[in-house]
Parts: C-alpha cells; sequence; structure tokens
C-alpha cells in the first residue's frame, strides 16, 4: 500500500471511529435524561425495554468503537513503518482505554435508572 493510500485509509477509519463515538454518546445522553426526567414515572416494562435498546444499542456503538480503533492502530502502525520520523496518538492502549471506558458507561447508566426509580429514604 502506498503512503497515500494510508493516508486516506487512516483518515476514513478515524472518522469512522469519531461517528462510532458519536453514536455512543448520543445514545447514552439520551437514556441519562430519560432516566432522570421520565425513570420514575415509568412502568417496569417501559424501563426493562428502553434499558434492553440502550444496553443492545450502545454495546454495538462500542464494539464498532474497537472495531474500527483497532485498523487505525494497524494502519498508524503501517504508517510509522514506512517513515519512522511520523508521530501518532494511535496505540493499542488507547483503544483498549477508551472501550473500558466506554463500557463503564454502559454498566453504569442502568445504576442510574435503578437509582432514580428507587431513591433512598434516610
Amino acid at each position: 500500500m502506498t503512503e497515500a493510500a494510508l493516508i486516506e485509509s487512516l483518515a476514513m477509519y478515524q472518522g469512522l471511529f469519531m461517528g462510532w463515538l458519536s453514536l455512543y454518546f448520543t445514545a447514552l445522553t439520551a437514556y441519562l435524561v430519560t432516566a432522570y426526567i421520565a425513570g420514575s414515572k415509568l412502568t417496569t416494562v417501559q424501563t426493562a425495554f428502553i434499558s434492553a435498546g440502550f444496553l443492545v444499542l450502545t454495546s454495538l456503538f462500542a464494539l464498532g468503537a474497537y472495531g474500527t480503533g483497532i485498523h487505525v492502530v494497524v494502519f498508524a502502525d503501517e504508517m510509522k513503518a514506512l517513515n519512522a520520523s511520523r508521530k501518532s496518538a494511535a496505540s493499542f492502549p488507547v483503544i483498549y482505554t477508551t472501550i473500558v471506558l466506554l463500557i463503564c458507561g454502559i454498566l453504569g447508566s442502568p445504576k442510574f435508572m435503578w437509582d432514580v426509580r428507587h431513591p433512598r429514604t434516610e
């Protein structure tokens, strides 16, 4: 692959990665706002439906971010092999850390919904 083709592929996958993150944060924000505003008024079935949809969607978005993130790192490494002086922040630890943070958001959001629906009385 030529350097120009690598640059084009890297830019495309970086855009896809940002797209997956944007979709993830849109779904996360929608779920948290729904939980905060209407969580206590929802029935159990409605809460289960919304939560299941949230878990499936955000898991798919995180999986998409992981897949494209891996491609970003691979293309960045190939570019470094062609030109050793080229710098890149793309690395496997960055991708893994990002995915762990996304998973924390996925697992923490239903806890927020639970807390809104079952407030503690002191």
